[in-house]
């Protein structure tokens, strides 16, 4: 090969492989392939910027630096950074009550996101409402004692008031044992109400309280009133079983945590239990996956073949191990963590996983090759480096599994 076009050549191979460390002295060209090298250089720094950008992205860093204004191939990473600054700053307002927030923006993450705000300030007004219907009945009844009786036994709440000094149940609006499913239960109820009963304070307060028996698990919204009784000196328990309440949000809670394509994790979650695990000192690993050709399936074969893909790339992680939990980062792109495997058995439980996809792609019919390339971190108890670094470093090894196959492919 021509020793110009052999430098040319390498140095177009690093920028693809080895951009930060890849050099081209145009000044060692030929007179009439230097303006070729220039554009070369150009490119080397455009594809640098544009990759620098997009690791940030990655480690969730929106503060970085952006890429010089005649960076066009990076004009996209600018675009997305924007937009997910945005969208921070809107799920920051939602969490301080701005339910007015929406995004028309991003596709079915668009969908989700509004749905989940239309819910929460759903959830949260009826709750409000009961509230305050709770209040106003309450306010109502106050030192009416026998209009109290009368109307009560009506109310689908329970009503308890207990004498304040002695402990003794007053009044009940309807028989307790029907309330609760078992005798255990009853009785932590009573315990709970007669604490209360004697804690000091002449004031209203709403309290969240959850009683189980080992096996049921049932919520009530407790609120309780001080007031006289007849001459005593008394504490009035309103009682509403949210049960259902509860499960209903939890299940709302459970949708926002799920990408709604795959039903494994979304970012958020995993990021989360990412910090969680390291706070807890657990010793684990965490995978960093990145799909195959996931563009080339969606330009040739269509998204719904893609969708495809990214279906059964899903359900081989998913066969980690029966603990394993499994996140989707974006895209192509997935987050394995598992406790209490070693960097070795790990590797080599994804070798089996990535053949055992592999051979979907070898059966008759197939049209493309299934592949994942992964990068594997082992986390111990004093892990120090916070969740972002650890993901940027599982990153590396996976574009550096990445490498070495392609080198392989080629020799």
């Amino acid at each position: 090969m021509d020793p110009t076009a052999e430098y040319l050549f390498n140095y177009l191979r690093d920028i693809l492989y080895d951009a930060q460390n890849a050099v081209l002295d145009v000044e060692k060209l030929p007179e009439g392939f230097r303006d070729l090298g220039e554009g070369l250089v150009y490119i080397g720094r455009c594809i640098r910027e544009t990759r620098d950008l997009a690791k940030a992205l990655s480690r969730g860093d929106l503060q970085s630096k952006l890429p010089a204004p005649d960076n066009e191939m990076a004009a996209p990473l600018k675009t997305l950074q924007a937009s997910l600054k945005h969208l921070t700053w809107q799920s920051q307002q939602v969490a301080k009550g701005d339910y007015k927030q929406r995004v028309e923006f991003m596709g079915d993450f668009a969908l989700s996101f509004n749905f989940m705000v239309e819910e929460l300030k759903r959830h949260r007004t009826e709750l409000l409402e009961e509230i305050e219907i709770n209040r106003s009945k309450s306010q109502a009844l106050e030192n009416v004692n026998d209009l109290l009786e009368a109307v009560t036994s009506q109310l689908p709440q329970r009503v308890i008031v207990i004498d304040r000094n002695t402990g003794e149940w007053l009044f009940a609006n309807r028989s307790m044992p029907g309330m609760l499913p078992t005798r255990a239960m009853l009785d932590k109820l009573h315990a709970w109400l007669e604490e209360r009963a004697h804690r000091e304070g002449d004031y209203t307060l709403c309290e969240e309280l959850e009683i189980t028996d080992g096996h049921v698990f049932m919520n009530f919204s407790a609120t309780s009133y001080p007031l006289q009784w007849r001459g005593s000196d008394a504490v009035a328990f309103v009682l509403s079983d949210t049960t259902r309440e509860k499960a209903r949000l939890k299940d709302l809670e459970s949708a926002a945590y799920r990408d709604m394509a795959t039903q494994v994790y979304n970012r958020h979650y995993g990021m989360k239990t990412l910090d969680e695990w390291i706070g807890e000192r657990r010793r684990f690993i965490l995978c960093f996956v990145d799909m195959d050709n996931l563009k080339y399936v969606n330009d040739k074969f269509g998204h719904g073949e893609g969708d495809n893909y990214i279906t059964r790339v899903v359900s081989v992680l998913r066969d980690f191990s029966p603990d394993a939990f499994v996140c989707r980062l974006g895209g192509d792109e997935f987050m394995l963590l598992a406790q209490d495997w070693s960097l070795a058995d790990a590797q080599s439980r994804m070798e089996q996983l990535r053949e055992r996809l592999s051979q979907h792609g070898e059966k008759p019919g197939a049209r493309y090759n299934y592949s994942i390339s992964y990068g594997i971190v082992a986390v111990q108890g004093n892990e120090s480096r916070p969740a972002s670094e650890l993901l940027f470093t599982a990153d590396e090894k996976m574009y550096e599994y990445k490498r070495t196959r392609r080198a392989q492919r080629r020799d």
